[in-house]
């Protein structure tokens, strides 16, 4: 029972840490960024916004990852109580 906490726990966790860091990352390094030689916003604004997509998916591909690992450990150590 403590271990389906803590697991529980753990990914709340991370998707709190993930999320704020996200944030802040996208607030201090990406709203601001400047591309020299570039006077088009609209490719800056391009840009931003694929930074932010790819940042987004590989922050959910890592969540599900974490997630299905410990189901399947959870599905493991309860064959084993079988």
């Amino acid at each position: 029972m403590i271990r389906r906490v803590l697991d529980f726990v753990i990914i709340l966790l991370f998707v709190w840490i993930c999320s704020i860091g996200g944030l802040w990352l996208i607030d201090y390094l990406i709203i601001p960024l400047k591309i020299p030689g570039i006077e088009q916003a609209y490719i800056v604004n391009i840009v931003q916004v694929v930074i932010s997509t790819v940042l987004v998916l590989l922050w959910l591909l890592l969540w599900k990852k974490l997630a299905t690992w410990m189901f399947w450990r959870a599905i493991g150590d309860r064959r084993l109580l079988d």
